[in-house]
Formats: structure tokens, sequence, C-alpha cells
């Protein structure tokens, strides 16, 4: 099964502009024989959660974001693939940093909605960028859930939840045949891009190793609004290994064949499923 992280550099000047780029990304991935693809955070607009902002309707609009869903599901339909595609989600309960699963037959197969939101409120007087995501994004109500996309079963976390060990765990019990992750990482003050592409393989990889479960991860790439992302999106196996890297800081299709086959044995040698100790993870008091 070939499939491929879909590496975004900074977005368009509109909603409409990046989907454009997105279905033309889909076109390539195709021309490859992938069928299945993953979209950075926030895919569909710039990081805006980083700035203070008196509108957000050109990043939260439902009638770009449902025209732009509309687009892109369609090509993926036409090409029989499947697709993870995170946005901005206005909801009458809030706004959530969600992904959406498109089946390859065009359809919506379900949401995953960000479940833990860094940052701050306000921003920090002293900070040459504070990340804002509490101030725009409800924490995700929709669980750790796994969605049938054709064919496999797919789980996903957003950019912060990669640093959960928790949240793998969450959905390979829940039966995740591949995990998505979908990021917009810049290289914060005090940092280096080495140091921040380094940290996040470690969070991701180590996801993939302690599950047994393919991962496939998107991030934007490039120089945004005077932010350096840090892009170098790829795809994990399921013993942790890195099957395929980013070779460049743009729009770029990432593909690497899996073998969900030999997934199933390495599962099966670690024995994950059958030697979990659930009742004992929780905090013990000591005397």
């Amino acid at each position: 099964m070939l499939v491929a992280a879909l590496q975004m550099g900074p977005a368009g000047s509109s909603i409409a502009e990046t989907a454009n780029r997105i279905v033309a990304l889909v076109d390539k991935a195709a021309a490859l024989g992938v069928t299945l693809g993953v979209l950075p955070e926030l895919a569909l607009t710039p990081y805006f959660a980083a700035e203070i902002h008196a509108d957000l309707d050109p990043y939260v609009s439902i009638s770009q974001n449902k025209a732009a869903l509309a687009a892109i599901m369609a090509r993926a339909q036409l090409h029989d693939m499947a697709l993870v595609l995170p946005y901005a989600e206005q909801t009458d309960d809030g706004l959530f940093n969600s992904m959406s699963f498109i089946h390859r037959q065009g359809s919506h197969a379900g949401t995953f909605r960000k479940m833990h939101i860094p940052g701050e409120i306000e921003p920090k007087p002293d900070a040459k960028i504070t990340i804002l995501e509490k101030r725009y994004f409800k924490p995700g109500n929709l669980g750790f859930g796994v969605y049938d996309v054709g064919a496999v079963k797919i789980g996903g976390l957003i950019c912060y939840d990669r640093r959960f060990p928790e949240a793998y765990r969450s959905l390979s019990i829940n039966g995740a045949d591949i995990i998505a992750v979908g990021y917009n990482t810049p290289v914060m003050p005090g940092s280096t891009l080495g140091q921040a592409r380094k940290s996040s393989e470690l969070a991701i990889t180590a996801g993939a190793y302690y599950t047994g479960t393919t991962i496939i991860a998107a991030g934007k790439a490039g120089k945004e609004n005077g932010v350096r992302f840090i892009g170098r999106s790829f795809v994990a196996g399921s013993d942790g290994s890195i099957l395929a890297r980013a070779k460049t800081n743009h729009d770029e299709v990432v593909p690497a064949e899996i073998d969900l086959d030999r997934q199933a044995k390495i599962r099966e040698r670690w024995g994950f499923s059958r030697n979990r100790r659930p009742t004992d993870y929780v905090l013990h008091e000591t005397t």
C-alpha cells in the first residue's frame, strides 16, 4: 500500500487559493499510485494562532471551508484516494482545531478535534512569539476516534497531541491501522531548526514503536509571516524506522510503501494488547 505525507509550504492568501494547491498535491500523489494522503495541521490557512486577530473569518469561514473541503473531496474521490485534511472547524459549540477523515469514495468518514491545547490566552510581553491556541481553540470533545476510510482504519493526532504517549495508545486500543499526525510547528526562540525537527521525529517515531503502528506525519514547511516552520514531513514504519522524509521546504508529496501484514507480525511479536496492565496504570500514594 502506497501512502504519503502531503507537505505544505506557507499558506496562500485565501482558503480557496490554498485549496487549489492541495488539489494539485492530490493529483501528484495519485499519479504515483498513492491511496492515502495526510495533510498538515490547519492545512487550509496560515497558522493564525500566534497573533491577535480582530476578525477570524478569513481563517474559519464556514462557507469557504465547506467549498474547499468539497473540492478536495471530489478530487480525492476521482482518484479513489483517502485523505486526512486538518482545518479550523467553526461550530455552534466553538472553534476546534480539527481534521476531517475522507473516505476513498469521497464521503466524510469522521472528525478528530485536537485534544491537548498548548500555549496562552494573552501574548507574553517579552516573547518574540507566543502560541495562543488557548485563546482561539476549545479542547477536542470527540475522543480518539478511529475511522474506516476504505482500505484501512485510521485515527489522528494534531501537533501538540503527538507529545502525549497516551494519545498513541488510545488510538491503538481503538483499532487504528495507521495514525495520521498533522502539525504546524514553529522554531521557537532558544531552539534551532535541527533541534525542533529532532524533537518532533523522536515523539512520533516513539509513538510508532511503542504501539507497532505506521504513522504518516505531515507538517508545514518554510517561513510564514516571518516564522520558520519545521516541515520535514515523513512516514514512520511500525518498528519506528523512518521510511521516507521530505526533501524540500515547499509543497511536496512524501510517498512510502507500507506493509500492514508485516505490521501485524510486529504487533504479535511485541504482544502489547495481551500484556498491558491497565488496572495498574494509575497513581499510587506512597506511605
